[in-house]
């Protein structure tokens, strides 16, 4: 039995680059406070955790971006940036 992959739907796509780029955002002003500023109040172990987390977060954020630009360019906008 075939199945078929589901048709690519540009606006579902697009919120989700924009939620994926959101939450990113939110992820590495979270781990950049724990890691940086706040860091005399949070253990080792929680530093640790902010400075791996603040790459993760960075690689999630372009992932969005480019998704994101995928949807936008299946809209025909081509002018988005």
């Amino acid at each position: 039995m075939h199945t078929h992959p589901q048709p690519f739907h540009a606006p579902r796509t697009l919120t989700m680059g924009r939620l994926m780029m959101g939450v990113s955002i939110v992820g590495m002003a979270g781990s950049a406070a724990v890691a940086y500023p706040l860091a005399d109040r949070f253990g080792l172990a929680v530093q640790i955790a902010g400075h791996i987390a603040l790459p993760i977060s960075a690689a999630f954020f372009k992932l969005g971006y480019v998704v994101r630009l995928t949807a936008h360019h299946a809209l025909g906008n081509f002018e988005a940036g």
